[in-house]
């Protein structure tokens, strides 16, 4: 049996510090341990193993599957690849140096960690993100501390990189994050909120509520994210004013905040069923029922009852089918014969998206009732039966 081709080696940059792989790495030897039937797949050099392949694989995989799959096997490689990735990190293929200096973080050798604080340093080798990422990765108390420090830097795209990847490490950036947060750059804000959140203490609850006022929408985005991973009841009243937010991603993100907060927000929202303005009272509502509690039930059914807008009665009405619970049903069936017709087709839909047994029959009650003035006509035909009752009810 022939050999395998052997595939096209991979053009490294002239200028590079690193020596490609020899054209014999890639060949196949035909031994009895290879030489295989037409019918079986034919195995690559890259998977059969050893450095020079896996590092062949690895210079050439373009697409994020193949690179993963590299990665793994860079990970997994018994041999010492870690000199081999800091040649590459040097490279002035961005695309190579940006594969290495996310391999170098996985590895997590302590001898790349000065390396990629000099790639980090530099806004024009492109590979800041990749190279902040793996210190971080890394997570050594030099690592983090290097991060910190490059938080100072000049470069807004390397305050903005660093301040990225210290979401995973832990109290000690919380400081460091919260001043970030306070007095950088809007970009670096963004991050610094969301790395507040990914570490989550309440240290930065005070920091994070001011930045819901900021001017910029995504600092506020990524601040309410961040509380709503806190989930400081502190924050449930700052996070309720930004319900009538006009940003809607704004809007939505307090929203989830407050569900992760829980009980403690319900307060809040609940006073807001009292605002005069009926959009804000249609806010409240629906946040109520994303909420998703039974202790909000009742004063759902309030405004079901009560309120002299029919929209902000049929977000209760959803609101309602959204906790779902028997006193919901209880109070949803109340209303299917409400004065407005949109407010009776929200509460059939409530009914129908609940879809209990006790919601089902009190649907198929209805729908099989006709209602004339002071009379109820119903039809109650038993299915086992052929026999046809109807009654009227005075």
């Amino acid at each position: 049996m022939n050999a395998q081709e052997p595939p096209e080696i991979p053009k490294i940059p002239p200028n590079s510090k690193f020596i490609p792989p020899k054209l014999e790495d890639y060949r196949i030897p035909v031994s009895p341990g290879y030489a295989v039937s037409d019918n079986r797949h034919i195995l690559s050099a890259p998977e059969l193993g050893g450095e020079s392949a896996i590092l062949a694989e690895f210079d050439a995989a373009a697409r994020s599957d193949h690179f993963s799959i590299a990665l793994q096997k860079i990970i997994r490689c018994r041999e010492n690849v870690v000199p081999a990735l800091l040649d590459r990190l040097e490279s002035d293929e961005v695309s190579i140096s940006k594969k290495a200096a996310i391999a170098l973080g996985y590895l997590r050798s302590p001898l790349a960690i000065n390396p990629l604080i000099e790639a980090t340093k530099n806004p024009n080798r492109q590979i800041i993100w990749q190279a902040a990422s793996a210190l971080s990765w890394i997570g050594s108390a030099e690592a983090i501390n290097a991060l910190i420090s490059l938080l100072r830097h000049p470069s807004i795209q390397v305050q903005a990189a660093v301040a990225k990847a210290l979401g995973r490490a832990s109290l000690p950036a919380v400081s460091p994050l919260v001043d970030a947060l306070k007095y950088s750059d809007d970009i670096v804000k963004v991050h610094a909120a969301h790395s507040l959140g990914q570490i989550s203490s309440p240290l930065a609850v005070t920091t994070l509520i001011e930045a819901l006022k900021h001017g910029s929408k995504s600092v506020r985005f990524e601040a309410a994210w961040a509380l709503g991973q806190i989930k400081s009841p502190l924050s449930a009243h700052p996070l309720a004013s930004l319900l009538t937010e006009n940003d809607i991603s704004v809007q939505s993100q307090a929203v989830q905040a407050l569900k992760n907060i829980g009980v403690p927000a319900i307060a809040p929202v609940a006073q807001m069923l009292k605002n005069s303005s009926s959009h804000t009272r249609s806010v409240a509502a629906r946040t109520l029922g994303q909420i998703g509690m039974e202790e909000v039930v009742p004063l759902l059914a309030k405004v079901l009852k009560e309120d002299d807008y029919a929209y902000v009665r049929c977000d209760a009405a959803s609101a309602l089918g959204e906790i779902g619970t028997h006193d919901a049903v209880f109070y949803l069936s109340q209303f299917l014969k409400d004065r407005d017709r949109s407010v009776r087709k929200a509460v059939e839909r409530a009914l129908i998206h609940i879809n209990s047994p006790e919601a089902q029959e009190i649907l198929h009650s209805h729908r099989h009732t006709i209602s004339i003035p002071n009379y109820s006509v119903s039809n109650l035909r038993d299915f086992g039966d052929e026999s046809d009752y109807t009654t009227i009810q005075g």
